[in-house]
Formats: structure tokens, C-alpha cells, sequence
């Protein structure tokens, strides 16, 4: 609350001696409804502040503290209905400067807001007026539960959260989520909290007989993206076989993939030596040697 106080002072002008009369600006911090605040003013002092001009509004500004709590104080404009005019009390004084209000004040939000406040908390509404119900006690719109996962930041009349990278909601409430993730095809996946919201690690692996080609782990990230693609598992290869000397090979597929079976057999007058198939592992490693093919024809020299 704001109050003033009546003041006579004797001072010498031109040499003359004369008396002047003045007041003195005060505040309290004490929490009280508009009527109260008048009632301390009036016992403390003369009344609640009367403010005449928009420079004598700025000077009073200038004396008051910035609070960020509670960054209201109460101000001796009033009117008793909604069709009536804003009148200070004392002398009946209608003046309102033309940069008084804050932007969009005043707005009989609540209704029946027929007392004045001025805000004094630093930045662009400092000094700015809002109305308010007389019996309200002027508070901060910001508190501890406020924000869940963010900062709360007030104006007047007003209070918003600036939330925490990977948070939205009015009180920051809510993570953000990536789109769904679904497994890679011949693969599977495993999420750290089990969906997709802000932070979460997804894993990556392949089933046996393919190869993950990518990322093995994405994190959602604040802004709602993955941090990578989805990897790709891609079926594992064996290295081309050569024929074998004097024999041939066929495979149950082109490709050499994983799982392929491919056959020897050597030619006519040849015995094969070794295993006569070999598979394609999960490793992309043949199962076993290329086998040999030998000729069955015996030559026996004469001494």
C-alpha cells in the first residue's frame, strides 16, 4: 500500500522567509485489502496516495522497491460501479494519464474490480496500474507449484511458465513425445521408459543372420525428434565361393545370404575330398572349407 503525508517546512526564497506546504510518500509491506490499506494510511499517516500526474507517477515508481513477490501496491483511485468514473479520494480528481493502465487494463476480469494496484516489479509494466476486487489481498501470481518443469515468469495480472528444453503445458507438465517408433524389419527394439516421450533410449538389435546397419540407439530429444533414424538390419552375406578344381558348385540362392546351402560335386573321374555342402552362418562365415576334387585315375611307373 501507498500513503502520503501532509508536510509544512519553513524555507528561505529570495530572501524572504516563507512556509510551504508539502507531503512525503510512504509504503508498507504489509499484506491488507484495499479498504485496510486506507485505514493504515489514515492512522499511520494523512490518506492512500493521490497521484495527479504521470510524472509524479514515475517519481513515486522511482522510490518503490522492485519486488518480485507480491509486486503489487495499492493506490487511492477507486469507483463504486462498474458505469461510474475512476475518482481519487481526498480531492475528487478524475485525472488518469493516457499511459497509466497496463496493456489491456482495465478489464473488470473479475467483475466488480473497482480498485486500482500499481505493479512495480522491473521491466516494461513497471509503474503500469491494474484494477482488482477491493477485497483482495494483492499476491504473486507466481509460486513454488507454478512451473512443474519450468520457470515462472510474471507480468501484471498475469503469470506464465518459460518451460525446461522437452516440456510443454500452461505449468509445464507434459514431456514432449517423439513419433512412435516401430521395430526394424528382421529386428526388434526396447525402450527405456517404454514410449517415446522426451528422453527416452530406444535399443536396436537384429535377429541372427542380419546386420544392423545404422544407429543401435536413439534418444528422443526436446524437440520432439529422434536423434537418429531407424537403423536397418540387413541380411548377412557369406564371401562368393570358387569353383572347385575339376568340379562345380550350385546354392540355394544367388545372393550367398545367410541360411544359403551350396552343393559340390566334382567331375567324372575325380573323388571329392572334404564336406560336399556348406552353409552361410549368422557371422557371414561358410560352414566349412571348399572341398577338394582328386583324380581316381592311379598311374604306376615300370622300373
Amino acid at each position: 500500500l501507498l500513503c502520503y503525508n501532509f508536510a509544512t517546512a519553513r524555507v528561505l526564497r529570495w530572501s524572504l522567509a516563507g512556509t510551504t506546504i508539502g507531503w512525503t510518500y510512504h509504503y508498507s509491506n504489509v499484506t491488507l485489502n484495499w479498504s485496510d490499506a486506507r485505514k493504515w494510511c489514515q492512522a499511520n499517516f494523512t490518506d492512500m496516495v493521490v497521484i495527479q500526474s504521470q510524472r509524479e507517477n514515475d517519481y513515486v515508481v522511482s522510490l518503490l522497491p522492485n519486488r518480485t513477490q507480491s509486486p503489487y501496491y495499492w493506490i487511492g483511485i477507486t469507483k463504486t460501479h462498474l458505469s461510474k468514473t475512476w475518482t481519487w479520494i481526498g480531492n475528487n480528481s478524475t485525472w488518469i494519464g493516457t499511459r497509466s493502465w497496463a496493456r489491456n487494463e482495465p478489464n473488470n476480469n473479475r467483475s466488480n474490480e473497482f480498485c486500482v494496484e500499481i505493479y512495480v516489479k522491473s521491466g516494461p509494466d513497471r509503474g503500469k496500474w491494474n484494477d482488482e476486487k477491493c477485497g483482495v489481498f494483492p499476491a504473486a501470481q507466481c509460486n513454488a507449484s507454478s512451473c512443474e518443469r519450468g520457470r515462472c515468469v510474471e507480468t501484471i495480472n498475469h503469470s506464465a511458465c518459460l518451460c525446461e528444453p522437452g516440456f510443454i503445458g500452461n505449468r509445464c507438465q507434459t514431456a514432449k513425445e517423439c513419433p512412435p517408433l516401430s521395430p526394424p524389419e528382421n529386428g526388434y527394439l526396447k525402450c527405456s521408459e517404454g514410449s517415446s516421450k522426451f528422453n527416452t533410449t530406444c535399443q536396436f538389435k537384429c535377429h541372427p543372420g542380419f546386420l544392423l546397419t545404422g544407429s543401435s540407439a536413439v534418444t528422443c530429444s526436446p524437440s520432439g525428434v529422434w536423434s537418429a533414424l531407424r537403423p536397418v538390419c540387413a541380411t548377412v552375406k557369406c564371401p562368393p565361393l570358387s569353383l572347385p578344381d575339376d568340379g562345380n558348385v550350385t546354392c540355394s540362392d544367388e545372393g550367398l545370404i545367410f541360411n544359403s546351402t551350396c552343393r559340390f560335386k566334382c567331375s567324372s573321374g575325380f573323388l571329392m575330398t572334404g564336406s560336399f555342402a556348406v552353409t552361410c552362418g549368422a557371422t557371414g562365415i561358410w560352414s566349412g572349407p571348399r572341398p577338394i576334387c582328386a583324380s581316381t585315375d592311379v598311374k604306376t611307373s615300370i622300373n
